[in-house]
């Protein structure tokens, strides 16, 4: 029962029923002096009383179903994602109290690079209490969603639905650390726990698991041991280096990924055994290879980290998925298949194994495994903008404008949501551009071309979405324009719907012809 209140304040169906109640005694009150003046019969004030009872409920069942957003009222449905357009998947539930979010620490270092650093310890921090039983934790791209604004925890708690938050700051010089940690419960506005270290770089990994500790005896859950057994390296440098290398590869831009590769590169010189190293060695590696301008050289990164993550931690899941994306790269699609295939088995939840399944079947166009795999994998993961985005298009193929147009607005909707934490990530930008024309929006998805092609103008993946976007416009030359300088690969453009437009233009079948298979 507590939950269930505590749902209906969350959805604002308390307010809408007292709002719906003030307003109504206001209406009864001028329809008793003004009904009178204008001769009516008596019963129309007791048909405008029956009005008001009847409209009640109606209120508030459209405050539960509807929410009131700055675009306007819109339908409070979490994104639900469905194979069939009339079957909802995702059902809305209470907060859980053993819940938490948390927030990006701040940095107040005097060095600006530090930024880094701290989204790398925050992202670390989520990371040790997502391992934790009986703790649901906000996924980074929900918490991320509130860096740098002023925000009301209440509303980040309601957001996010999460009854604690965790929030702090980092103050770093040299190899000193300062960190303020502070747990609060969102229902009571309390502070349930605080503290301030100040220690050596070398200590991070104490600090972390002391303040696991510390919130696991707040929330009175179970202490067990918090340190994850693949998050370890007794090198602090190495450490220091691998945060830095998680804030930069996270905002995937083709500039800050080249750093990423390097810093990850650096922390597993230090530290050989570093396992989380060498799996997001190999993650940035790969998807700079297969989405930018890597090239057989970031192949050859990523499968060689993946191969070290597999011998150092041959049953964590994300070494198999760091040899899933190494195949993928290298378009080696059975064994990239395997390898995730794999990690589902180790994490049958894991929303992104299912998305690059989704993208292996398209390499090999097999639209419908793809869309299979694409609507798995935006069921898992809420924050996922890429699948529906791509699936939109899919459905295309199949002449199905509901799906496409259905997708297309859940995946703009992600797509915004995501930029408001990243602006300068262009694929998000590219990607969203294909929703936004299914959805008629043609003036900002010439903006959102414009601003992608101004953050990346040399990557190729950008390029090539820019490609399909002029195509769709029926601006060809514009198209073919980018697309003689686009990817590297026939895998996609062969299979991809928006082009097939330019399929008897002379030029189109000249690029495909110089792409290898």
């Amino acid at each position: 029962m507590k939950g269930f209140f505590r749902k209906l304040r969350q959805r604002n169906v308390i307010k809408v029923g007292i709002a719906y109640l003030v307003i109504a005694w206001a209406v009864m009150q001028l329809a008793d002096v003004i009904l009178p003046l204008l001769q009516l019969p008596e019963w129309t004030i007791t048909l405008v009383l029956a009005l008001l009872v009847l409209g009640f409920p109606i209120a508030l069942v459209l405050a539960w179903a509807y929410e009131i957003t700055p675009d306007g009222i819109q339908r409070d449905d979490r994104d639900a994602i469905t194979t069939k357009p009339l079957k909802a998947i995702e059902t809305s539930v209470g907060v859980e109290d053993k819940s938490i979010a948390v927030l990006p620490f701040a940095n107040l270092s005097a060095d600006e690079e530090q930024e880094h650093f701290c989204d790398g310890l925050t992202e670390e921090l989520l990371n040790v209490l997502a391992g934790l039983p009986g703790l649901r934790v906000a996924s980074r791209t929900s918490s991320f969603a509130f860096k740098n604004k002023s925000v009301g925890l209440a509303t980040v708690g309601e957001k996010l639905q999460v009854a604690h938050i965790l929030e702090g700051s980092v103050r770093k010089s040299g190899s000193s650390i300062r960190i303020t940690a502070q747990l609060i419960d969102v229902t009571t506005d309390s502070h349930l726990w605080s503290e301030t270290y100040d220690r050596q770089l070398d200590d991070i990994f104490a600090i972390q698991d002391d303040i696991a500790r510390r919130i696991l005896g707040a929330l009175k859950l179970k202490l067990v041991s918090v340190q994850p057994d693949y998050n370890t390296t007794e090198n602090s440098k190495a450490y220091e280096y691998f945060l830095r290398g998680c804030g930069y590869a996270n905002t995937k831009g083709s500039k800050d990924e080249k750093l990423a590769i390097k810093l990850f590169q650096q922390a597993v010189a230090l530290d050989p055994g570093f396992v989380r190293a060498w799996v997001k060695l190999a993650e940035t590696s790969a998807l700079f290879a297969m989405f930018s301008t890597g090239g057989k050289r970031s192949q050859e990164i990523a499968t060689e980290a993946s191969d070290n993550a597999i011998k150092l931690a041959p049953d964590y899941v994300n070494s198999h998925m760091a040899r899933g994306n190494a195949y993928l790269a290298s378009k080696q699609y059975a064994e990239a298949e395997a390898a995730f295939f794999k990690a589902i088995d180790l994490d049958p939840g894991l929303g992104l194994a299912y998305h690059y399944l989704a993208r292996s079947a398209y390499f090999q166009g097999q639209m419908g495994k793809a869309l299979e795999y694409f609507n798995k994998s935006m069921e898992l993961d809420p924050d996922d903008y890429e699948s529906p985005l791509i699936a939109s298009g899919i459905y295309v193929k199949f002449n199905d404008p509901e799906n496409e147009k259905r997708l297309a607005k859940i995946g703009v909707k992600r797509a915004k949501r995501h930029l408001e934490d990243y602006p300068d990530n262009h694929r998000a930008y590219y990607l969203g551009v294909s929703g936004l024309l299914v959805l008629g929006e043609i003036e900002r998805a010439k903006k959102w071309a414009e601003r992608a092609y101004q953050i990346a103008p040399e990557d190729t993946a950008t390029r090539y979405n820019l490609a399909c976007f002029y195509t769709r416009i029926g601006d060809y030359d514009k198209a073919l324009d980018f697309l003689e300088n686009s990817i590297s690969s026939r895998r996609w453009i062969a299979n991809d719907p928006d082009l097939e437009p330019l399929h008897s233009n002379p030029r189109f079948q000249a690029v495909l012809d110089a792409l290898p298979e």
